[in-house]
């Protein structure tokens, strides 16, 4: 039987070297590191004893780099359990995290993971923990940030008075200090 080696040329044993030392995701280090051994090594068996895993993973993984590519030993994510709401409700709820939630009829302010829940409640009948909710706002796109408060009956002129007479004090008191 022919023995297993790799057969592309690029990435070559440097490049995958330096994509080893980048990659943050444990499951594609481990693969790089799998194939610059083999680089180094040619062998399939003394490969997968230093990094402790079986002869034919070692072997599959350095086919599928052969016949696919950086791209074919990425792995793949498991598909985990469908959505609650389907890409039409998702696209509803977007456009209406976008527009103020009392112009919707809501009681509050600011769109939360908790209103997001209560709002998908009222509109879709699907119930979201608070979490859940959070992640869907981030899935769509979303960043929590904080209202910035503006007192609309604050006068700007006596704010700067303020801030001059409290800079004289404040230079007063390291004066007299």
């Amino acid at each position: 039987m022919e023995k297993l080696q790799i057969t592309r040329s690029s990435p070559d044993h440097d490049e995958l070297i330096e994509l080893y030392k980048k990659e943050r995701k444990t499951k594609l280090k481990e693969r790089y590191h799998a194939l610059f051994l083999m680089h180094e090594f040619m062998n399939c068996t003394t490969v997968a004893e230093l990094i402790k895993k079986s002869r034919r993973t070692v072997q599959t993984w350095v086919k599928m780099f052969n016949e696919g590519g950086l791209v074919a030993i990425a792995p793949i994510s498991p598909p985990g359990r469908p959505s609650s709401l389907t890409e039409e409700q998702k696209e509803t709820l977007k456009a209406d995290v976008l527009t103020q939630p009392r112009e919707l009829g809501h009681e509050f302010s600011n769109w939360e993971g908790k209103s997001v829940a209560y709002h998908i409640k009222q509109e879709f009948g699907v119930e979201l923990s608070v979490r859940q909710a959070q992640r869907l706002l981030h899935e769509l796109g979303f960043t929590l940030q904080h209202p910035k408060y503006k007192f609309p009956k604050a006068d700007p002129e006596k704010q700067k008075e303020f801030l001059n007479d409290f800079k004289k004090v404040w230079t007063l008191s390291e004066k007299i200090a």
